[in-house]
């Protein structure tokens, strides 16, 4: 369903904790945002925090702005809206909606439209997956060729990609055929997720590991890596608490005593404001981890897969701690690496920075 339009003039001054802008001259744009029904359900998910940044900014600078919840591709979720709302300017949430795309360019011809790439949906179903899925690899060739097609029909028809990760751009999305412009718009961490009150990082002792809810190859990777990492580290002495949250219950895990399992944090920010470092060390996975940019803002370090930290974006690789293996030479760099603090509110000033540049020049431009 549609939600109200609403002009920027009263909410044009001040700033959120995490640093977007939120001062300066409104854009004359009328938006429309196209959002998936649930992307805004869960307030800790990649998704919800990375499409709730966009919200805010356009609450903020757009002259008139007007949501729309859609479940499926199909215009006729877009039936509710007012016969006599002509946006300029359109934005869609996810690579999922070519057909809907198609009837917005029709119906409003003049309206630049650009769509938020949240990953490289193929290559997100293989490593969710696998390749032998239960039901088989030939399911698996389907789906990504379906989504493969799909990306690239959005590409032939949006003004625009904004793709999440500028390593993307380079490895797949300049590749496909189409029209639209590709550029790089970045996460930035969303004010309810950066602690009030974060430890002094020299008090500090919690590396923690933060999976999703769901438990797909993906996830259940990612933790048993950290669980790996978490013994390697208690065996050369570490002091260090190691942490893993969630609701893992049904995941089949191992017995690892050296792993604390709190479950469910209500305050995931507080908690992140207690932590020396946060782990990603799976190698799977597309798109951006959100959590990179979520733990450098509560004052924590983040230990990467190599892998991983190659696919980051450029300007974040020099301060991520790539773990190379779990030999006791890798395991004192990392140790090292640990002793000094992380980057400060300069890198989130950064990256809040690019994030308005490129929302002002897609919003302030014609198709």
């Amino acid at each position: 369903m549609p939600g109200e339009s609403k002009g920027a003039g009263a909410n044009s001054k001040g700033g959120d904790r995490h640093g977007l802008a939120t001062e300066g001259a409104v854009l004359m744009a009328v938006v429309l945002h196209v959002i998936p029904a649930n992307a805004l359900a869960f307030a800790s998910s990649g998704c919800s925090k990375d499409v709730a940044s966009r919200v805010r900014w356009l609450e903020i600078h757009a002259a008139a702005y007007r949501q729309c919840f859609v479940k499926s591709d199909a215009p006729a979720e877009l039936a509710a809206l007012p016969a006599d709302f002509s946006p300029s300017h359109v934005l869609i949430e996810y690579t999922s909606y070519p057909r809907i795309i198609r009837f917005l360019k029709k119906r409003w011809p003049s309206a630049w439209v650009g769509v938020r790439a949240h990953n490289i949906e193929p290559l997100q179903h293989l490593d969710n997956h696998g390749w032998w899925p239960r039901r088989g690899p030939l399911w698996m060739l389907y789906g990504m060729g379906r989504l493969l097609w799909r990306d690239i029909q959005v590409k032939c028809g949006a003004d625009d990609i904004l793709s999440i990760n500028d390593w993307e751009n380079r490895a797949y999305w300049n590749r496909l055929p189409g029209r639209s412009r590709i550029e790089w718009l970045p996460y930035v961490c969303p004010a309810h997720l950066v602690p009030a009150r974060p430890l002094p990082f020299n008090q500090r002792h919690v590396i923690a590991c933060f999976p999703t809810s769901q438990r797909n190859r993906k996830s259940l990777d990612l933790v048993l890596r950290f669980l790996a990492f978490a013994r390697a580290m208690k065996a050369q002495g570490s002091t260090n608490e190691f942490v893993v949250t969630g609701n893992l219950e049904g995941w089949g895990l191992p017995e690892c005593p050296e792993v604390s399992r709190p479950g469910f944090m209500a305050d995931l920010a507080a908690f992140a404001g207690t932590c020396r470092a946060v782990a990603l060390l799976s190698p799977l996975g597309y798109g951006f981890k959100t959590t990179l940019v979520d733990a450098w803002a509560a004052g924590a370090h983040v230990l990467i897969h190599p892998e991983l930290a190659r696919r980051a974006p450029d300007i974040l690789k020099p301060h991520l701690i790539p773990v190379a293996g779990l030999l006791p030479a890798d395991l004192r760099q990392v140790v090292q690496r640990l002793q000094t603090p992380p980057p400060g509110p300069a890198l989130q000033q950064e990256l809040a920075a690019r994030f308005d540049r490129a929302m002002q020049a897609c919003f302030g431009r014609s198709p």
